[in-house]
């Protein structure tokens, strides 16, 4: 049963830190069954009227990848706008990466907007951390990945 997508392609959102503030996310693309995908920035806002849209471009993400949209339409990442002019062609479904750590072996995985895989190559391991990991994160892995990342950041 399809539900409904959590919001447009393009919205602006914060996602609740677990040591207080937020950081943003842009929604880059939605399926409507539960499946999105995004990217991810810093620095820490306290609200929404706190971020500068202009600085929301994809080679600013600290975090880009596959995540649950539940938290979005349940409101607890509430939006606070959307990107103008929003091009899709910007903000692409990135390749992504996956490591068989039993053997070293390693994939790169490209979809479509439809989240459907559509090539799959292996490649070296080492390449494999110039990408994004694939994987669907939930929420709460989304927010603790992302206080970890914004707390390392305060201390650099």
């Amino acid at each position: 049963m399809k539900r409904r997508r959590p919001a447009p392609d393009g919205t602006v959102f914060l996602v609740p830190l677990r040591d207080g503030g937020h950081a943003i996310g842009v929604l880059a693309r939605a399926t409507g069954e539960g499946h999105a995908f995004g990217y991810f920035f810093g620095p820490r806002v306290s609200r929404g009227s706190d971020v500068d849209m202009a600085k929301l471009v994809p080679g600013n993400a600290i975090l880009v990848g596959k995540f649950g949209d539940l938290e979005i339409l349940r409101k607890n990442w509430p939006v606070v706008g959307a990107l103008e002019n929003w091009a899709p062609e910007r903000w692409r479904m990135l390749p992504m990466a996956r490591v068989d750590e039993a053997t070293g072996r390693a994939w790169l995985a490209t979809y479509d907007d439809s989240f459907a895989c559509i090539e799959e190559r292996e490649i070296d391991a080492e390449m494999a951390t110039k990408h994004p990991y694939d994987r669907m994160m939930g929420a709460g892995a989304v927010e603790i990945r992302l206080t970890g990342l914004i707390r390392a950041a305060e201390k650099s």
